[in-house]
């Protein structure tokens, strides 16, 4: 990630839950608003890259979070059997705990028919989430969803608005 431009949105996702799904968000966004505006983990991190500092610093420079959340997201387990949103150490957590400490915009991206989080199930650090107007992003209806959250984005990020851009999933 170049110092220099700093990426305004960032992919939050786990990575055993819907990777599929947050590449399609950085296709999509990186097609409407530039690849160096989106950060993606594994796109926006050169080999060797300590990933820690990396991490936070895109978490901080952001504008807009999103959390992509899909069946497994909240239910992953660690070796032990764990919930992994439970643990200090894990990076879904950290960034977006980190994301609301520095006022980031924090955008849940329910993936398909995943339900609503609730409060309760979150620790406290991100328990705020379940409370954020979510959007959803549908196999079926993914051209569309993709559609109404550039729009959004655009309303979140005006220095990008653009009218003449009608369709970000055509990349």
């Amino acid at each position: 990630m170049d110092d220099t431009n700093p990426a305004s949105i960032f992919i939050n996702y786990r990575t055993s839950d819907e990777p599929v799904a947050a590449a399609l968000l950085d296709t999509a966004l990186s097609y409407r608003f530039g690849a160096e505006n989106v950060f993606l983990d594994c796109r926006s991190m050169a080999a060797g890259t300590p990933f820690e500092k990396a991490l936070r610093t895109a978490v901080r420079r952001c504008d807009v979070l999103l959390v992509v959340i899909g069946r497994n997201w909240l239910t992953a387990t660690d070796q032990h059997g764990r919930r992994l949103i439970d643990q200090r150490g894990d990076w879904v957590r950290t960034e977006i705990a980190e994301a609301y400490r520095v006022g980031a915009h924090v955008v849940p991206v329910l993936v398909g028919d995943v339900p609503a989080l609730a409060k309760a199930a979150l620790p406290p650090s991100i328990r705020q989430l379940a409370s954020n107007q979510f959007v959803r992003l549908r196999p079926r209806d993914s051209r569309s969803d993709l559609n109404q959250l550039v729009a959004q984005l655009q309303g979140l990020l005006p220095r990008f608005a653009d009218p003449s851009d009608s369709d970000p999933s055509a990349a």
